[in-house]
């Protein structure tokens, strides 16, 4: 037999070894990504934070990149683990994917814009009606979509969206519960619900918490995001008593004949620089911001959740880097 040592030998031998010892460390590498995807954290759907912008509203420079400016700002609580922004403009199966992400219970808040058409004589003059105004043709956007379907107080029927004014007395009532009646200027959690409480409901088997010293600096977390949404909302309601923010209102007759006014959405349109997130081309080819709204999507799960606020820390954020 012949067993020489010969340089052919010892490179086929070297070789063969090499490509075990590749096969060896790509067999551990594909273990541990297994390993760290099993046991990572996956966000609930309450701890994503979804942004459309719907059909007619076009994404601005600064609107791809938004959701990892939210993340790296830390605009939101630190329990929202993910937010996103959607464009749905320029996009001929952008209604089906629309209507797959919401059937999906997917996204937070959208852009539209709120530009009813009026009706004009041979003039060019607009064509009054009975009240003296402008007669619509055709609704807007935010009117289409909406209609006088917002969850307010006395809803009791399935809605795409919040009416806005009443949103933002729901985040009062839940600052209250914290806070207690003094929630405005009072520090202590005097409520009827601790931090403790609403984080044991909500993270108790986050894996991120697994032990005592893991929980108690989660309830920690839970103190700083409570006190965070009080200052935040602070801020947003300041905003609308400035007239920098104000509500879209609509009227629809009920049933009965009585007429409900509905908020439909947040005017944010009047935010000098929100040009660089969004925007629309207008008649005369002019890229603007006129009347754009921001509408709260309703979401059955986050109703009376403790997340279901996270949208006045956008709010926030839209002021404060746009106006």
């Amino acid at each position: 037999m012949d067993a020489r040592i010969t340089r052919q030998r010892l490179g086929n031998l070297i070789s063969y070894d090499w490509l075990k010892m590749l096969g060896t460390i790509l067999a551990f590498v594909l273990v541990l990504v297994l390993l760290f995807t099993m046991t990572a954290t996956r966000p609930r759907q309450d701890q994503e934070y979804g942004i459309y912008a719907y059909t007619d509203v076009q994404a601005g420079e600064n609107f791809s990149d938004l959701g990892d400016a939210l993340m790296e700002k830390k605009v939101f609580s630190y329990d929202v683990l993910t937010a996103t922004a959607e464009s749905f403009a320029g996009n001929s199966y952008a209604d089906s994917v629309f209507q797959a992400r919401r059937a999906a219970g997917q996204g937070t808040v959208m852009f539209m814009t709120d530009n009813p058409t009026y009706e004009t004589d041979e003039n060019g003059e607009y064509v009054l009606d009975e009240n003296g105004q402008p007669k619509i043709a055709e609704q807007s956007q935010l009117y289409n979509f909406a209609g006088g379907s917002a969850v307010h107080a006395d809803a009791s029927a399935p809605a795409a969206i919040y009416d806005t004014e009443y949103y933002l007395a729901l985040c009062e009532d839940y600052l209250a519960e914290f806070f207690g009646a003094d929630w405005e200027t009072d520090d202590a959690f005097d409520g009827t619900t601790s931090p403790e409480q609403s984080f044991t409901r909500r993270n108790d088997k986050d894996k991120r918490y697994r032990t005592a010293e893991q929980k108690a600096m989660g309830v920690e977390e839970e103190k700083a995001r409570l006190k965070k949404l009080r200052e935040d909302y602070l801020f947003v309601r300041g905003v609308f008593e400035d007239g920098t923010l104000s509500h879209t209102a609509y009227d629809f007759e009920e049933e009965d004949g009585s007429v409900r006014t509905l908020h439909l959405g947040i005017d944010v349109g009047g935010l000098n620089g929100l040009k660089d997130l969004v925007c629309y081309t207008d008649s005369e080819g002019k890229r603007t911001t006129e009347n754009i709204n921001l509408v709260v999507l309703y979401n059955s799960y986050l109703f009376g959740e403790d997340l279901n606020f996270e949208t006045v820390s956008f709010l926030r954020y839209l002021v404060e880097t746009y106006r």
